[in-house]
């Protein structure tokens, strides 16, 4: 068999995020490389996409000659998938198309539904499911749905799944590419709480247990073998959640210092650990003392009733408690902060924002207009639908908001949000003191629009000292 492999491109919006980024981390796609790997380790040849539009990937495939084409799609890249897939039965391509990936788990019926001209689309996980594809594709396999038996398939209760589903016992080492500044590893599988209402582990967890750790040796034969091929010191976890339940996190931690300070060369990593591991001042001592370089801590909200909305495992005191740490502790962070969503009032914005410059001390345009996405398949997906703030379809639902006046602050922050991005792209390259000034300058701007204030003289003025700013450094824009 000939396979071509379809990493969808994301919008633009899921990986520009200004000054929000990890430093040094490039894209990598663990989970396309852990199906390459899969695939060569049972004797197919694979060509990988490197398009990013739909023409391209297109002509890539033609050219590729594939049996089949395997897509791995993300619900942002959903409706770029579903026209990938329309084009190319159209160009004349007669083989099998395999649709997989996280829009996948949450939407395989939907896919159905709409007869997408596809023959598989795999909702489990691919260590599971694919060898077994691949030896006998035209066999019925749970996990892997067909327009024949997606409706036998729907008739399978969640229990009867986790019966038959659990996590691999030895995870695939995924395929690399040489080159990269950092290697992104997995050191566990799932997320301890898969219970958020707007998040698609929630809706698309058939595991029994929830999160599961990957036996130390085989992290630290991944690194080590990292190191050797490619002189990898710096490693991102792909985990959801670094450290799993809080009642052992503390354990996971002091594993994983063992780890790293084992090995025969430095290194370091970057991870995402639950805001309640955050909380515990041992923890973060541990991971910093194993090597972190930065945190990405999803606290979501700084307004209680949005995180019994989004039915976080913390609470607002929890927030802030763990905020204070990391900054005493000088830890760098990428947090998760959803500024926006279709029921934020003014004093939802204004927390959240308040939370974000005063006590992460993080100053970042992005999180101005940050807004949440609706994914297929979620809880919030259904309440919207019933109090009629929805727009959009499956491919990529948008909602309006509850409250008009939100719906006004979000367009002025937008506004100034355009006006600006170019000039934030030279401000994160400037130092610390530097950049939280501009930072200062942006939650200026976004209290007065909060409070009603839309002047746009005074932006411009905002904007005037940016430059300003920008010229005094010696970078001329």
């Amino acid at each position: 068999m000939r396979a071509f492999l379809v990493k969808m491109p994301f919008f633009e919006q899921e990986y520009i995020k200004f000054s929000e980024k990890w430093e040094h981390i490039e894209d990598e796609y663990i989970g396309v490389g852990i199906v390459s790997q899969i695939l060569e380790n049972y004797g197919v040849d694979v060509d990988t996409s490197c398009a990013n539009s739909v023409s391209e990937m297109v002509l890539e495939t033609q050219s590729a000659k594939p049996d089949a084409v395997l897509i791995s799609v993300m619900q942002t890249s959903a409706r770029l998938a579903y026209e990938y897939v329309l084009s190319l039965r159209k160009s004349g391509y007669k083989g099998l198309i395999f649709i997989g990936g996280w829009f996948a788990k949450m939407a395989w019926r939907e896919i159905f539904i709409h007869k997408w001209p596809v023959d598989f689309v795999c909702y489990l996980d691919a260590e599971v499911t694919l060898p077994e594809w691949i030896r006998n594709p035209k066999a019925s396999i749970i996990g892997i749905a067909t327009s024949e038996n997606w409706l036998k398939q729907t008739r399978y209760t969640k229990l009867q799944l986790r019966q038959l589903y659990q996590w691999p016992k030895n995870y695939v080492s995924p395929k690399r590419i040489s080159g990269r500044k950092t290697y992104s590893i997995e050191t566990s599988r799932g997320c301890p709480h898969s219970a958020c209402t707007f998040c698609s582990q929630s809706c698309g967890n058939y595991v029994l247990d929830k999160w599961v750790p990957l036996p130390i040796e085989i992290v630290r034969d991944e690194i080590l073998k990292l190191h050797q091929l490619y002189g990898a010191t710096r490693f991102a976890t792909s985990d959801d959640d670094l450290l799993g339940p809080i009642a052992t996190a503390q354990h996971r931690a002091n594993e994983l210092k063992a780890l790293f300070c084992s090995l025969p060369f430095k290194a370091t990593f970057s991870a995402a650990i639950s805001v309640k591991a955050a909380c515990n001042e041992s923890i973060i001592e541990t991971l910093q003392e194993a090597g972190l370089e930065k945190l990405c801590i999803g606290f979501e909200s700084a307004d209680e009733a949005q995180l019994k909305r989004y039915n976080k495992q913390q609470n607002l005191e929890d927030n802030f408690i763990a905020a204070e740490l990391l900054v005493k502790r000088d830890v760098k962070m990428l947090p998760g902060l959803i500024t926006f969503d279709p029921y934020s009032s003014k004093d939802t914005v204004k927390n959240n924002l308040l939370f974000l410059f005063n006590h992460l001390h993080h100053y970042d345009l992005a999180k101005l207009t940050k807004k949440l996405h609706l994914l297929t398949g979620t809880a919030m997906i259904k309440k919207c639908a019933n109090d009629k703030l929805l727009l959009g379809d499956y491919l990529y639902y948008d909602y309006d908001f509850r409250d008009p006046v939100v719906g006004e602050i979000f367009k002025q922050l937008q506004l100034y949000t355009e006006k600006v991005k170019e000039i934030q792209k030279h401000v994160i390259h400037m130092d610390t003191a530097l950049q939280q000034l501009a930072g200062k300058i942006h939650a200026e701007v976004a209290n007065n629009i909060i409070n009603g204030i839309y002047s746009d003289e005074f932006m411009q003025n905002r904007i005037q000292q940016l430059v300003d700013i920008l010229n005094t450094s010696n970078i001329l824009i």
